[in-house]
């Protein structure tokens, strides 16, 4: 269910920075201001988040990919929360874009982490 809810949202908004990246940059109060700006927000903001969606995906249909989309959010939506909240301190402000952002992102990572440990197996006791 979470590989579902991770896809969905990664792989809609990679598309959507795709099609529209000024009206998703004006979302975030991002300014584009020349051309290759929105090459970057196409690549990065559009690019990078298809293929985790397609990543997270691919956890749904195949048994061996499950644990390594959940890694691989634990891992990217943890790193992408503190980055987000180390330019939040040094902004000293935050809005509710980014407020929104910093509680999905550590939501997403905790949720993933705590996945990857409940299906985990247990560990042998080794004897002294």
């Amino acid at each position: 269910m979470l590989l579902a809810l991770m896809g969905i949202t990664t792989f809609g908004f990679g598309c959507a920075y795709l099609v529209a990246p000024q009206t998703m940059a004006a979302l975030g109060g991002l300014a584009i201001t020349r051309p290759a700006a929105e090459a970057e927000l196409r690549g990065y903001y559009g690019g990078l988040q298809i293929g985790m969606g397609v990543l997270f995906f691919s956890g749904l249909f195949r048994a061996s990919m499950a644990r390594v989309g959940l890694w691989a959010a634990a891992i990217l939506f943890a790193g992408n929360g503190l980055g987000r909240l180390f330019g939040i301190a040094l902004a000293g402000a935050v809005d509710s874009f980014n407020a929104s952002g910093v509680l999905f992102e550590f939501g997403f990572a905790a949720v993933a982490a705590f996945l990857l440990r409940a299906s985990s197996p247990p560990q042998p006791v080794e004897s002294p």
